[in-house]
């Protein structure tokens, strides 16, 4: 049975797993400041914002057997300040008051440069993040993933079987970004589980979601 291992983490586990924080905020500084050219704060080659350190995220990773993360994304609760009511809040003209324990805001979504040859594709690695996601927030109780999206996404998400109800589109000087909702339910977690199997030619196998803890507090999923 194939297992992909997905590392949960929160804000209490930086020094106890201070490697994969590292993995985490370098790739981050690499993809969105060097790669896409956003203004994010960068010090010593991590990005790391006021989100990071003043809240309480939870950080979902993929995770390969040498310890290397192959991607990773950061989830806020919408029932506290989140980056669409705050830093996004000026890139639409509607009035998005978000706010419900059963929504939560996925932001920082990073699939991560390869260190070393052998790893999956940044394709297969942006499914096995969503497929993790999708199946935490069944576990857990969501019932929607809120985020901004750019519209170059669209065919995407559609083609990966796990697509956003468009709330709000962002005015033209901003860009062509969206504001969705993603719901979360049992097709969309099959549909994400059947994308990995095509993409990785073992549609006879069943890829096996294993939510690994870094500390003795933090919770530890396995089915």
């Amino acid at each position: 049975m194939e297992t992909l291992m997905l590392q949960i983490l929160t804000r209490r586990d930086r020094n106890a797993a201070s490697s994969y924080f590292t993995q985490m905020f370098r790739a981050r500084a690499l993809v969105f400041r060097d790669r896409m050219g956003w203004d994010v704060n960068v010090e010593g080659g991590l990005e790391i914002d006021r989100f990071d350190d003043e809240h309480d995220p939870i950080y979902l990773a993929v995770k390969e057997e040498d310890d290397e993360l192959t991607g990773s994304l950061r989830l806020l609760p919408t029932t506290s300040e989140t980056m669409l009511s705050s830093e996004f809040q000026h890139f639409f003209n509607e009035d998005l008051d978000i706010c419900s324990p059963s929504i939560w805001e996925c932001t920082r979504f990073c699939v991560h440069p390869p260190l070393q040859a052998g790893h999956p594709s940044s394709q297969t690695a942006a499914v096995e993040l969503l497929s993790g996601l999708c199946r935490l927030s069944l576990k857990s109780g969501i019932e929607h993933i809120m985020g901004v999206y750019d519209a170059s996404m669209i065919g995407v998400y559609r083609k990966i079987g796990w697509s956003p109800t468009p709330l709000a589109r962002s005015r033209p000087e901003i860009g062509n970004l969206y504001v969705g909702l993603w719901e979360v339910n049992e097709e969309s977690d099959q549909r994400l589980e059947q994308r990995l199997r095509t993409m990785r030619g073992k549609d006879d196998r069943t890829p096996t979601l294993q939510f690994a803890s870094s500390s003795p507090g933090n919770i530890q999923f396995s089915f």
